[in-house]
């Protein structure tokens, strides 16, 4: 059984910032969710856009740097994976999910790619507990930790397919961008340079649902979104996230998540900001310790 251990973390938005290049014992993923950033490792030059990521191994050198003109949100994790050592069990995730077994037996010293299905929404859910609480035994942590790495490794190996992967990035900026408004699979297909039949058989086996069923979930994951931490009205959620009438986006949202709207909303509102303002935190054992986040 694989477990792991959190040795650090950040959510931040930065204006200007220049790492100098170092390599440490924990493998780590940057995620971009606004703005732009360029990661070198090793010789390698990498930019991020938003949605974007970079898994580095544990002993890679690497630094990150953000220019001032172009400033940048991202969302960091630095963590240890073994077979013997760690404080969370990540129970069944070799046994059960085939992309993270694939990773585990050919782990790449650096990757950068685009979040093909949750990762992003992951992270923000593993920092946002990890605030709350870093106990050892906490199972909603190692259900989180654990979705976490399933989502990095489908991801990783999705972007290892080469062969139409080009076209599946194409597709889902494009759908990432437009989800809120129309979208017409031939339209899509002509945008990206493909036929419509073609685009549909791709991107089916690489996402794992149809075209329309994307679009829906994104729409779906946005209403959650406004539905928690907004006070949008019921019909101008609707509106802003694609639909064309209340009655429609009410019985999609409650097909989806199986409660209306309006239930969902008295269930889960909160503020919920993952963000650790300017702080680092590090785990060490047991004890949850941070240190200013400095230039």
């Amino acid at each position: 059984m694989i477990k792991g251990s959190i040795t650090a973390f950040y959510a931040l938005s930065l204006q200007e910032f220049h790492m100098n290049s170092h390599s440490h014992d924990s493998f780590e993923i940057m995620y971009v969710t606004g703005g732009s950033c360029i990661v070198y490792c090793d010789d390698d030059k990498y930019t991020l856009a938003p949605n974007h990521f970079i898994f580095i191994r544990s002993g890679v050198p690497h630094r990150l740097e953000i220019c001032r003109e172009k400033p940048c949100s991202i969302l960091n994790l630095e963590f240890v994976l073994s077979e013997t050592d760690g404080s969370i069990p990540l129970e069944g995730l070799v046994e059960r999910c085939g992309e993270f077994r694939s990773l585990w037996n050919k782990m790449p010293d650096c990757f950068c790619g685009q979040d093909l299905r949750n990762l992003g929404y992951s992270l923000k859910d593993l920092i946002s507990h990890i605030q709350k609480s870093s106990a050892e035994g906490d199972f909603l942590l190692q259900l989180i930790m654990t979705r976490t790495m399933a989502e990095l490794a489908y991801s990783i190996i999705s972007g290892r397919n080469e062969a139409g992967y080009c076209y599946i990035r194409k597709a889902c900026d494009y759908l990432n961008q437009h989800f809120h408004s129309g979208i017409s699979i031939p339209e899509l297909a002509s945008y990206i340079g493909i036929s419509k039949s073609y685009l549909q058989a791709l991107f089916s086996k690489a996402i794992g649902c149809s075209i329309m069923e994307y679009v829906v979930r994104k729409r779906m994951e946005e209403a959650v979104f406004l539905l928690v931490n907004s006070t949008f009205s019921i019909i101008d959620i609707s509106t802003a996230v694609g639909f064309n009438s209340r009655q429609h986006f009410s019985l999609t949202f409650t097909k989806h998540y199986g409660v209306s709207p309006q239930a969902y909303r008295s269930t889960h509102r909160r503020v919920l900001e993952p963000d650790t303002g300017q702080k680092r935190y590090i785990l060490d054992g047991k004890r949850l310790t941070y240190r200013n986040f400095s230039k």
